[in-house]
């Protein structure tokens, strides 16, 4: 009897407070983590952002190259290169794309952040292909030569946040 008793305790699983010491490691790892994660996330945002404007400086030139003008995200977008959801104002990745200006001389593409929590910066690139940013606590478009350009010591750090884009 007593050997069935012992078996029973041995197949019980796990007590109440072993599962609760589980849960509180648990918690104290996702307190620690967490605010690390949503900082990580933020970074990957504005990487996205910048390496958006890259590509997007680069379709310019080739736009101007083949029209002798700059375009408009609409107008990049109609020519085939570039998605529709930058020229429609849609999201993409946290970041709302709009043009303010687009003549045969010059351009201005502006990248904003949805909401303060998206990212740290807002963004913009010119047809020199300096991208520009300016870090506030509340999202607004910068205004053209506004803003201080990412600089190029920091290129090789891996993060991309202060990578220059490539002139051409």
């Amino acid at each position: 009897m007593k050997r069935k008793i012992s078996l029973r305790r041995a197949q019980a699983g796990f007590s109440l407070i072993e599962l609760l010491i589980v849960v509180a490691i648990i918690g104290i790892l996702a307190a620690v983590a967490g605010p690390k994660l949503l900082e990580n996330l933020k970074l990957g945002r504005q990487t996205a952002a910048i390496n958006s404007l890259r590509t997007i400086y680069q379709n310019e030139a080739q736009y101007h190259a083949m029209r002798g003008k700059f375009a408009t995200l609409r107008e990049l977008n109609e020519a085939k290169l570039l998605d529709a959801n930058y020229a429609n104002g849609g999201s993409v990745s946290g970041y709302i794309y709009t043009s303010t200006e687009a003549t045969q001389d010059q351009y201005c593409i502006q990248a904003t952040r949805q909401n303060p929590s998206t990212a740290h910066r807002d963004f913009n690139v010119t047809e020199d292909g300096t991208i520009r940013y300016v870090e506030t606590k509340t999202p607004a478009p910068i205004p053209r030569g506004e803003g201080s350009p990412l600089s190029e010591t920091s290129t090789g750090s891996g993060s991309g946040a202060d990578a220059q884009p490539p002139k051409q």
